[in-house]
């Protein structure tokens, strides 16, 4: 029976070994926290748009991200319903307003004077709501009149919940200041943020245009399509385009002016996460996490190797002499470190699961521990080992059996 002489030298020192585990550990819950961070991230910036029923989307050209949409005239929207392939179209409006933090019931009076919050105001026709879940339709009918705002309860406290943590049915019957007129909250419903504001709201088209004065109605930010059963996206995406008008950029042929674009439900949320994790410092300063992370733990896990090898160099001389050549010593090396990822990647799974349970709660990110991320930092862990064991064999190579004597 083979000599499993990786897993002896671990379990020989256990104090030398503990030590390597709770290093490796550590990068790896710095690798897990990166990512789920960088997770969080991608799935913010697109919540919004997972709420919405669409299948293409009409947005201008001159589109930044979610927040900062530009417009494009109103009439394009219904322009593009005239074609047979499009089931459903309908406007939708969305816009940094500003929101006043509702005073305390017991305040003294003399007027409103709670801070001001930059705040995502949308838009929407109470009698045909644009949402995918059962539950945002439904409080949205609620919105029958200009005055009228459902909160999102992932606002931030600072945004004045009753409970001073997070906003509820306690909520219902408050009234504030969005943008420039006094409103009430008539429901709390549950949508998302985004990464551009800590807070967000839904009012009627009217209630709209009262909380961004500055935009007319009939500038719209986004058209939402629907196509009907068995017509192909992409082949509605260019006739629609070439209905509308071509962008500059596009091949499609077109005499109208380039004041709108139609894009799939797969490219908007493609060029969305593109743009938050790629183009801005914010995704790049979590990939830059991962990496300091692995160089942490092959920093680490080196100096474990390096010094179990150190001490064990004699043993190793006695190999060489019985006849075991450098491959195999290097083998039961590398071998030795893939164990001490696997070790140590375990308890780190569960303590980086408690963790995102943890900063999500407090942070109100969507941290989600998926098998994909799981998976990955895994492989980047072995890598991680497998580097460090690679590191520490010039050492294991420098045994010499004339040092027995």
């Amino acid at each position: 029976m083979k000599t499993p002489l990786a897993w002896k030298n671990i379990v020989h020192n256990k104090v030398r070994t503990a030590v390597g585990v709770a290093g490796v550990g550590f990068a790896v819950i710095l690798i897990f926290m990166q990512m789920g961070f960088k997770g969080a991230v991608r799935k913010t910036a697109t919540q919004i748009y997972d709420a919405l029923d669409f299948d293409l989307m009409l947005r201008s050209p001159a589109y930044l991200h979610l927040t900062e949409p530009q417009s494009f005239p109103r009439q394009r929207v219904f322009e593009a319903a005239s074609l047979p392939g499009v089931a459903k179209a309908r406007p939708f409006y969305l816009g940094l307003s500003e929101w006043q933090r509702p005073q305390p019931a017991d305040a003294p009076p003399g007027g409103w004077q709670g801070d001001w919050r930059g705040i995502i105001a949308m838009g929407v026709d109470p009698r045909d709501p644009p949402f995918v879940p059962t539950a945002l339709r439904r409080e949205s009918l609620r919105l029958t009149d200009a005055r009228f705002v459902l909160i999102d309860n992932k606002s931030k406290p600072e945004f004045g919940p009753a409970n001073g943590v997070r906003f509820g049915p306690q909520d219902v019957g408050v009234e504030t200041i969005l943008g420039s007129g006094r409103v009430r909250i008539v429901g709390v419903i549950t949508l998302g943020t985004g990464l551009a504001a800590n807070g967000a709201c839904v009012a009627n088209v009217e209630g709209f245009a009262r909380a961004c004065p500055w935009q007319a109605i009939d500038e719209v930010n986004f058209g939402l399509l629907s196509l009907a059963s068995g017509v192909d996206p992409a082949t509605a995406k260019r006739e629609i385009q070439s209905l509308l008008g071509a962008p500059t950029t596009s091949s499609v042929p077109s005499a109208q002016p380039a004041d709108v674009e139609v894009l799939t439900r797969a490219e908007v949320v493609e060029r969305e996460e593109y743009r938050w994790v790629v183009e801005t410092p914010l995704g790049q300063i979590f990939n830059f996490g991962v990496w300091v992370a692995l160089f942490v733990g092959v920093a680490i896990v080196y100096q474990v190797l390096s010094a179990d090898i150190a001490n064990m160099m004699s043993e190793y001389a006695t190999l060489k002499a019985m006849g075991y050549p450098n491959r195999y010593l290097a083998a039961v090396v590398l071998e030795q470190s893939v164990l001490l990822a696997l070790v140590g990647y375990e308890p780190s799974l569960a303590v980086s699961w408690g963790l995102y349970l943890l900063v999500g709660g407090r942070s109100g990110l969507p941290m989600i521990l998926t098998w994909q991320i799981a998976a990955t930092v895994l492989a980047l862990a072995v890598l991680m080992c497998a580097l460090s064991g690679l590191a520490a064999l010039r050492k294991l190579f420098q045994a010499d059996p004339a040092d027995l004597f």
